[in-house]
């Protein structure tokens, strides 16, 4: 009997010993995993806004060739930030849904408007010949100006959000 009053703090200790540092090991392991999601969403973000520029910046360009000319003009439209982002189906635990949902919004508008650009070179090298050439033509021209209004349009909303979620990404 004596043996276990000697024992009974020891193995208490011990428990708590145990406790606490399991505890401390959970509370590490979720603060570095709560730190490695926080610059991996930094790093997200940046490259999706300046994928997000970079494209602006051609539709601008692109738009007064398709509002002066019958034909407009080719360009690419880069989605390579917002592949990769997505790729591992877990973007919006990173960087929130609303914010996934208002960046997707506009790569949604841009797919949609490289499809349309996409169609319409493909018309550039079809004979001229062919019957209603210029009503597709035309079709093709005014799917691209919508786009290219509302992708413009858009553009600033996304962006203020991606901007907002990086200051407070900087603020924590």
């Amino acid at each position: 009997m004596e043996l276990i009053y000697q024992a009974l703090p020891e193995m208490i200790a011990t428990l708590i010993g145990v406790a606490v540092g399991g505890v401390g090991a959970l509370y590490l392991d979720e603060r570095r995993s709560l730190l490695e999601k926080r610059k991996r969403s930094q790093v997200i973000l940046r490259n999706l806004k300046s994928e997000l520029e970079d494209n602006f910046h051609r539709l601008a360009d692109a738009k007064a060739a398709y509002e002066d000319t019958p034909y407009g003009k080719s360009f690419y439209i880069s989605s390579i930030a917002w592949e990769a982002a997505t790729a591992g189906g877990d973007l919006p635990e990173i960087i929130g849904y609303e914010l996934t949902d208002k960046i997707e919004d506009q790569y949604a508008i841009l797919l949609r408007l490289r499809y349309y650009v996409d169609l319409m070179t493909k018309l550039w090298f079809a004979p001229h010949d062919i019957e209603g050439y210029a009503n597709i033509q035309d079709g093709f021209r005014g799917h691209i100006l919508r786009a290219l209004r509302e992708a413009i349009d858009n553009h600033p909303n996304a962006i203020d959000h991606i901007a907002i979620a990086q200051t407070k990404l900087r603020a924590e």
